[in-house]
């Protein structure tokens, strides 16, 4: 049977994250046309990171990736890229020679200068599709990251998961269709009922896929997954326990293996808390907290001299909790380890010891 209507019509806000991922890939692959058009060897992705070299003669790779919100992997990929192209030289940090220095060369500066003309007609095209109907859409879009910016999409759905058991219309929907909302609710109830029997395991191998997938969850849904992740993930018995540091487990009654995080000996009485993480349908509902909790006092147990852990600016609930209990920014633990990461442009030391 021929369907002649756009599915997507038909879920309406449900189908939100899909028609806006649709668009975006729409207007790119336009964008790659006028280029082309227009004899301009450019690829349409470049465009932020070129803009942003434009107006600044030097930045360093996690200045842009705070900048253009992007991670480290996915703007040096594309430095990589650029500079093949001939567009851009990539300098090493002459106060710091950990960090990577990216500036325009003599053809880049040129290509942008043929492209500015474009550029402006480009904007011209697309303040005119924002203003078609008068609905104001590039302000009603940035008001609507903004308002996620306020409260996220899971924070949202929760409140109505959990305004729907209220009303006992959720419970009833998950005697038969077993949705994932209806897990994620399933878990909060449990968890609220029963977190005082949260059980907290220490590594051996049969636990040892558990952290790989829930680490890997998190990892590859918000950053690239890194050579180091894929070590230390695939191989915890290897890189953290004969180190010197411990894998822990968090274990509900109900969901099994939910959470876990690990302390990564550096040497001379230093740890990095690393490799946290929570099952999707579990988060937001204190088990990274207990088990944080938990890690921070068998790191105690430990004697441990220095306790640190290693992040990026996007993962803000996470530094907030870290904040919430005794982590501060450091940036000595920055410059001594930070390029552990590409993604890392946060470091923070637990003070509550001192």
């Amino acid at each position: 049977m021929l369907v002649s209507e756009d599915f997507l019509d038909t879920l309406n806000e449900l189908a939100l994250g899909s028609r806006l991922k649709r668009l975006a890939e729409r207007l790119q692959g336009q964008a790659a046309e006028i280029y082309q058009a227009y004899g301009l060897d450019i690829q349409a992705k470049w465009f932020t990171l070129l803009a942003l070299l434009d107006q600044k003669d030097q930045v360093n790779i996690v200045e842009a990736s705070n900048a253009l919100g992007l991670s480290q992997p996915a703007l040096t990929q594309f430095c990589k890229q650029l500079k093949a192209a001939k567009l851009v030289d990539i300098l090493v940090d002459k106060q710091d020679s950990r960090k990577k220095i990216i500036q325009l060369t003599g053809l880049g500066k040129q290509s942008i200068a043929d492209m500015k003309p474009i550029w402006r007609a480009v904007e011209s095209a697309a303040i005119d599709l924002c203003e078609e109907t008068d609905n104001q859409f590039y302000v009603s879009l940035l008001a609507f990251e903004s308002a996620l910016n306020r409260s996220s999409l899971i924070e949202r759905t929760q409140f109505y998961v959990d305004k729907n058991i209220e009303k006992s219309e959720l419970n009833a929907e998950a005697q038969t269709t077993k949705s994932k909302v209806n897990c994620v609710s399933a878990a909060k109830c449990a968890v609220s009922k029963t977190d005082t029997k949260l059980q907290f395991i220490k590594f051996c191998s049969d636990l040892a896929a558990y952290f790989e997938t829930i680490n890997r969850q998190w990892i590859e849904q918000m950053f690239v997954l890194e050579d180091i992740d894929r070590q230390v993930l695939k191989f915890p018995q290897k890189h953290i326990i004969e180190t010197g540091g411990e894998v822990y487990f968090v274990k509900h009654p109900e969901f099994g293996i939910v959470g876990t995080c690990a302390l990564l000996n550096k040497g001379q009485g230093n740890y990095e808390l690393t490799k946290m993480g929570v099952s999707a349908n579990m988060r937001g509902l204190k088990v990274g907290e207990q088990l944080l909790t938990y890690v921070i006092e068998q790191a105690r147990l430990m004697n441990i001299k220095t306790l640190f852990l290693l992040t990026n600016s996007k993962c803000e609930a996470a530094i907030h909790l870290y904040e919430k209990n005794g982590f501060v920014h450091d940036k000595e633990i920055m410059q001594t380890y930070g390029m552990a990461y590409q993604r890392c442009n946060v470091a923070m030391r637990y003070t509550a010891w001192d």
